[in-house]
């Protein structure tokens, strides 16, 4: 058995990612008056990703294909800890605007340290958490001036916030 079908299908899939992209790239302004607007860059982008789709088909139906390793098919762990992903990224998108950042963020973040973790303590998956959610938020929302969404607890941040001199 080899590669050949799973290489077909992954660069199948590719060429409808780099067609979405595409489309919704334009949806945006290509050009402004001060030059490339925000369409131009994803536009072009998909275009190269189509192309190397593209050659990834050309190569995996015309090409010499590896053969499929052992171990190709993951174990039933494996396949569990995917969909642990799949659905913490779903309950991330949901919760965002209800919650905010800060809140889904963290726990994001403890879920999947807890869930994929092996032999970590909970001090470093807690700090890992804590410093990952506070402090992207810190860093994009008082340094960057990326406003990122705000929940209804998340006044309680704020006196940590002030100690940096927000």
């Amino acid at each position: 058995m080899t590669m050949k079908r799973p290489y077909q299908i992954t660069s199948i899939v590719f060429l409808l990612f780099s067609a979405f992209m595409a489309r919704e790239s334009l949806e945006l302004k290509f050009y402004t008056t001060l030059g490339p607007g925000p369409g131009f860059f994803p536009f072009w982008l998909s275009v190269i990703f189509a192309i190397l789709a593209g050659f990834q088909f050309y190569h995996a139906t015309w090409g010499r294909s590896d053969p499929m390793p052992d171990d190709f098919f993951a174990s039933r762990t494996g396949y569990l800890r995917a969909l642990a992903v799949v659905v913490a990224m779903a309950g991330a998108t949901v919760l965002m605007e209800r919650i905010g950042f800060r809140f889904t963020m963290l726990a994001f973040l403890l879920f999947l340290l807890v869930t994929l973790g092996r032999g970590v303590n909970w001090i470093t998956i807690a700090l890992i958490s804590l410093v990952g959610s506070l402090g992207t938020f810190y860093v994009f929302d008082h340094v960057l001036k990326v406003p990122l969404p705000v929940g209804p607890l998340d006044e309680i941040f704020n006196p940590l916030f002030n100690l940096f001199g927000s």
